[in-house]
């Protein structure tokens, strides 16, 4: 009986195959897991501008000034209703120090925006974008009925409380609406 000195080339051939697919599969793991990573990452950042827009519009409505002679045309949206204009007097951060600001609310290419910027120019505009939302719908209460209406035609009062909701390209609700109220509550 002879010895056998080595692999014949049909075992060699069968060890490569063998770990050539060990390291493709590990490979495809890699990737997927890093994909996964990146995807999650931009979804968090997204979530974030989204939730960080809507503290500061909430914020700045709840502190929006009804219009006088410096701003006649107080609390309005647009004629097509997807955009909404307003004065406020910020509380908190960046738009703090109760200055005025006029605030702008919009749609455009890169998601909804919020704009606001002093009317005497002494402070940096503020810019901030929801990229996920496509679409803004707006409603206002008004303080003597329970109706909640798409326009708001008195710019010398405020309503009671304005609801916005922020919608995909499909119109579906992006998150849930935030609805602001605009005016002191009684006897607080």
């Amino acid at each position: 009986m002879s010895l056998r000195r080595g692999f014949t080339l049909v075992e060699v051939m069968i060890a490569l195959l063998i770990g050539s697919v060990v390291v493709l599969l590990a490979y495809a793991t890699l990737t997927a897991g890093l994909d996964t990573q990146t995807r999650l990452a931009a979804a968090r950042e997204v979530d974030a501008e989204s939730s960080a827009m809507r503290a500061m519009i909430g914020d700045a409505l709840r502190h929006a000034v009804a219009g006088d002679a410096s701003d006649p045309e107080g609390m309005h949206t647009d004629d097509a209703g997807a955009s909404l204009h307003f004065v406020t007097r910020g509380i908190d951060a960046p738009m703090g120090g109760s200055a005025r600001w006029q605030v702008s609310i919009s749609t455009d290419s890169t998601g909804i925006s919020m704009r606001a910027q002093s009317p005497d120019g002494g402070r940096t505009p503020l810019t901030l974008t929801a990229r996920r939302g496509r679409d803004l719908a707006v409603r206002f209460l008004p303080a003597v009925s329970m109706d909640w209406r798409d326009r708001w035609e008195d710019p010398s009062r405020l309503p009671e409380a304005v609801e916005l909701r922020f919608l995909d390209a499909q119109g579906r609700d992006l998150m849930p609406p935030l609805v602001a109220r605009t005016t002191p509550v009684s006897g607080s």
